[in-house]
């Protein structure tokens, strides 16, 4: 591509724009002398009120322009020729990279659009056993024609009366049609990550203004972004919470009501975004409407407010992905992963975000499985990936304990798994085919 050099008339409208920018800013704050930038142009002769002023800066029609002639300034000028001219002094950024050093986007006017979209995606459940009906939330992940797959909580699910998953009486609703219960079945799940599968067949499910399949966002949450949780809590209608995320990760117990299974180990992220009884498999979006977690669980200590957790969406699609396609297998690498205390933070001045990193060794080795000759103890795991029809068709970097165990959802049967690791100061791989015994149910 020919670069472009900044035009006089580029320069120009950059310069207006620096200049804008720094004025609507400083109307907001006192300078050194305590004076905003609305009194100073008053005491410079400005006649009008602060909201007079504030247009008077917006300029019309292009007059601002040095020649004066309307709309002559800036005429051709695009956003793409001032992404090129950008390259001159930063060759390689992207044009995402571009907006992000010159705009500042608030979403804060935007929540509303989000929830309404994300409602869509919503949806309430019941659960109906010979003793109860019991009401949670859901997600519509994916949608096939007039075949919707929904995320929930393994908790809504099960009945805590039979202890086990009925094969009939659930059914799902979608926003604002509590009349119109649509049969659904279960596809299966998993109680050690609180992630269940249903399968629900509708016309409504085919109709793009009532219902939409949730973006989703598999990366972590970051610290202090926006959560918008929706779902149906305290056997009411559908609503909408706003909060932030608290703790980007974490782990809690958890152990299903009436089940003699053990209490769960499950990673989760908290927020302060408000969860009640009935949220439970509701999803919660982001800012942009994408789906970053799966409700879950709340504090019921009386001592503590706004302390509440969702399954990262990581964990809940590569899940999801795994029922829908193989009915739920896993996997398993037959190694025991530590970080051995090196949990650290990383600053990156880009983003403006804190991630956490950690160095992953292996602590323990299953004597026969997958791994057993291939890695040794205190190798450090750098990444894995999956090794499909010869070509690598996913992998992921290995910076936490947890990334491995999360990405083995993903695998597959005749799939390769490759991992590389620093074993001293040599780095090495090794490809590792997946046996059948290997294999275990969700």
């Amino acid at each position: 591509m020919t670069k472009r050099r900044f035009s006089a008339a580029a320069a120009a409208i950059i310069a207006l724009i620096t200049v804008t920018i720094m004025l609507f800013c400083f109307a907001g704050c006192s300078g050194e002398n305590g004076k905003s930038a609305y009194e100073i142009a008053v005491e410079n002769g400005f006649e009008g009120t602060e909201a007079e002023w504030l247009e008077s800066l917006k300029g019309e029609d292009g007059a601002d322009g040095s020649n004066g002639h309307d709309g002559t300034d800036g005429t051709g000028i695009t956003v793409n020729d001032l992404y090129e001219a950008y390259l001159e002094s930063h060759p390689g950024a992207t044009m995402d990279e571009f907006l992000d050093a010159y705009l500042d986007v608030d979403y804060t006017n935007n929540i509303a659009d989000v929830a309404n979209e994300a409602i869509k995606s919503g949806v309430a459940i019941t659960v109906q056993s010979t003793v109860a009906t019991s009401l949670g939330s859901g997600v519509i992940y994916k949608l096939d024609g007039s075949t919707a797959y929904i995320i929930t909580n393994y908790h809504v699910v099960y009945d805590t009366h039979t202890r086990s998953i009925p094969t009939d009486g659930i059914s799902v609703y979608i926003y604002n049609r509590y009349s119109e219960p649509i049969k659904a079945e279960y596809l299966g799940g998993t109680s050690d990550y609180d992630i269940a599968v249903l399968r629900a067949t509708s016309d409504v499910f085919a109709d793009e203004t009532l219902v939409q399949e949730a973006k989703v966002d598999t990366g972590e949450p970051q610290l202090g972004e926006i959560c918008i949780a929706v779902g149906t809590p305290e056997e009411m209608q559908f609503s909408v919470t706003q909060g932030i995320v608290s703790t980007q990760s974490e782990y809690i117990y958890t152990q299903v009501l009436g089940s003699s299974s053990p209490a769960s180990r499950i990673r989760v992220f908290r927020t302060d975004t408000a969860l009640n009884s009935g949220n439970s498999g509701g999803g919660v979006f982001n800012a942009q409407g994408e789906l970053i977690g799966i409700a879950n669980a709340k504090s019921n200590d009386t001592s503590v407010d706004n302390i509440c957790y969702a399954i990262p969406a990581v964990i809940a699609v590569n899940i999801a992905d795994n029922i829908i396609e193989t009915g739920g297998t896993r996997y398993m690498l037959g190694i025991t992963l530590t970080n051995d205390g090196s949990t650290t933070t990383v600053y990156d001045p880009d983003a403006g975000t804190i991630e956490t990193v950690e160095t992953v060794t292996v602590s323990e080795i299953t004597s026969g499985g997958l791994c057993d000759g291939s890695l040794q103890t205190d190798d450090v795991l750098t990444s894995i990936a999956i090794i499909r029809d010869g070509e690598v068709a996913d992998s992921c970097d290995i910076s936490r304990v947890f990334n491995a165990s999360e990405f083995m959802f993903k695998a597959r049967a005749n799939d390769t798994i490759r991992l590389t690791f620093t074993r001293g100061s040599e780095t090495m791989s090794v490809d590792i085919a997946l046996t059948a015994d290997s294999a275990a149910e969700l």
